[in-house]
């Protein structure tokens, strides 16, 4: 499908009606950057998530943009983003212990829908890849996007720890998990 008119400002996004799911990749990067936004414009957020999304927010579209051009994202965000992730997760005695119900905190909740569209990323940047588009080397994208989906859910576990809110466990009755001896 080809644009309909030639009015440039009845254009939303270059790329909106090309077939690629690089197009999908990029409006779901978007709106993860947007919502990142809409986290640091909340009231109680924890200075450790705000410095973590502070980097994070222009991480995020340079992650967007290394898809269709230059490959943005470097081996030195990754190790950044690492960084803050074992610092988190030290804190946090070891980070994940389980499943739990996403909310709590309204900043927990609004970094669990993060954790939900870096999951989106994800997928999208593997559909990019089935259909044989250019996928930078190394499988840095790949790497980051899974892991700043690991630092959403570790800073909403962080941000309902400073504010003394205790997350629900989930237990799932289709995987069960098995008894510790």
């Amino acid at each position: 499908m080809k644009p309909v008119g030639k009015d440039i400002d009845e254009l939303c996004y270059p790329f909106i009606y090309e077939e690629s799911h690089r197009c999908d990749y990029e409006i779901i990067t978007d709106e993860l950057c947007s919502r990142i936004g809409l986290v640091l414009s909340k009231d109680q957020i924890p200075e450790l998530v705000k410095d973590v999304l502070s980097r994070l927010q222009p991480n995020t579209y340079h992650l967007n943009g290394s898809v269709r051009g230059k490959l943005a994202i470097t081996e030195d965000e990754l190790i950044e983003l690492k960084a803050d992730y074992e610092r988190i997760k030290k804190i946090l005695n070891g980070g994940k212990k389980g499943f739990v119900l996403p909310g709590g905190h309204p900043v927990a909740s609004e970094l669990h829908l993060c954790r939900s569209l870096g999951k989106k990323t994800v997928r999208a940047l593997v559909a990019v890849h089935q259909e044989g588009r250019r996928v930078p080397p190394d499988d840095i994208l790949f790497r980051y996007a899974n892991l700043i989906t690991n630092v959403f859910y570790a800073l909403a576990s962080y941000t309902n720890m400073v504010h003394g809110v205790e997350e629900t466990p989930f237990i799932s009755k289709s995987y069960p998990m098995p008894e510790k001896k």
